[in-house]
């Protein structure tokens, strides 16, 4: 299989891990795009706020704030105040969450693998 063919192979597939390892549906593909973010900013050592992740899904701040908030909720996410500006909250990837991205990456990396 080319790189090509690989890289659609995982692309299919993203949706069916993050149904199994998250629980998060196809229609929950906003959700979905801002795990991704977050899983991609903690390992470049990055923070990010609200208006990131509303950016990063294509919602509107307000919708992106709630479903975010429901994913806290949901033990998903954490949300700490920004140490720089308390007025902020900055939002990660819960330790469980982390977890179960590494299990999808490294499944997504052997099908681009092989």
């Amino acid at each position: 299989m080319d790189q090509r063919q690989r890289i659609c192979e995982a692309l299919k597939q993203q949706h069916r891990l993050a149904e199994l390892k998250l629980g998060l549906e196809r229609r929950q593909w906003p959700e979905w795009l801002m795990v991704i973010d977050l899983y991609r900013a903690r390992e470049q050592g990055m923070r990010e706020g609200f208006k990131a992740l509303a950016a990063t899904s294509g919602l509107s701040t307000a919708t992106a704030f709630r479903r975010t908030v429901e994913m806290i909720d949901a033990g998903m996410l954490d949300r700490k105040a920004d140490p720089e500006d308390r007025r902020r909250s900055l939002v990660s990837l819960s330790d469980r969450t982390r977890c179960r991205m590494d299990h999808i990456m490294d499944e997504l990396g052997d099908i681009l693998k092989n």
